[in-house]
């Protein structure tokens, strides 16, 4: 499944004109496997699949609805989950101060992962939005039907609410960030991000301690969407670059 939400992942990059047809393989492979695992009957009762099939089964959706949310929710909660912890390593990495207070424990496991999340975002670009009226913001002038494409990785090191945004400092304490996007739209899966992460941190600072990236080796994805590693090459503190 991980190398399959990986290939979709293409499907995402606003700046090709069209899907690939790998990327469409993936996702036609996924939705094939969910088919089976729900005619397995293999899911948990009370869990948000079933929820899923039971508006099914009352006439509220098609089937073809429960195999779409569930493919989008497996793809949206392992790409950026995955893409989130490379990031998280090469700018620890990068900042050995940081890691070292992972290291020792002074700061906790959910408060750097909060920062990290804010620092290292998967998803750069928003949804676009369209103007309903004609609006002045920031200075700016946008015209009714105009559309606008909101960079979170910008804001999130927005100089207003984060004073030193450039910077990865695990004890900062941040406010909320807008990794997750907000209102409607905010990521339902945010807080098992947030465990998720926060689990990796305590098992990397703990039980595979050593490790460092190495940073001339890593190779980033080439997405303008998702921001996140194809390559991760991992080094130890005996290893002559260290």
């Amino acid at each position: 499944m991980a190398d399959l939400a990986q290939r979709m992942a293409d499907a995402l990059d606003i700046r090709t004109a069209q899907v690939s047809e790998d990327a469409n393989q993936a996702c036609r492979e996924l939705s094939e496997w969910v088919y089976h695992i729900l005619q397995t009957g293999r899911i948990s009762a009370g869990g948000l699949v079933a929820r899923m099939l039971s508006e099914a089964e009352l006439g509220r959706w098609e089937r073809d609805d429960v195999v779409a949310n569930v493919v989008f929710l497996l793809f949206a909660g392992q790409a950026t989950v995955v893409d989130t912890f490379g990031n998280a390593l090469f700018a620890l990495s990068a900042f050995p101060k940081q890691f070292e207070l992972l290291e020792s424990q002074t700061v906790s496991w959910q408060t750097a992962a909060e920062e990290l999340l804010r620092y290292c975002a998967p998803v750069h670009y928003a949804g676009a939005r369209i103007a309903a009226e004609d609006l002045h913001f920031a200075g700016q002038f946008i015209e009714a039907g105009q559309g606008i494409v909101p960079v979170l990785a910008s804001a999130n090191r927005d100089e207003a609410v984060f004073p030193a945004g450039d910077s990865l400092d695990l004890r900062s304490r941040v406010p909320s960030t807008l990794t997750f996007g907000t209102g409607l739209h905010i990521c339902l899966g945010q807080h098992v991000a947030r465990l998720e992460l926060a689990a990796l941190l305590e098992a990397l600072s703990t039980v595979a301690k050593g490790w460092r990236l190495d940073l001339e080796a890593c190779v980033r994805r080439p997405s303008i969407l998702l921001f996140g590693l194809k390559s991760a090459p991992m080094l130890t503190r005996a290893s002559p670059r260290l």
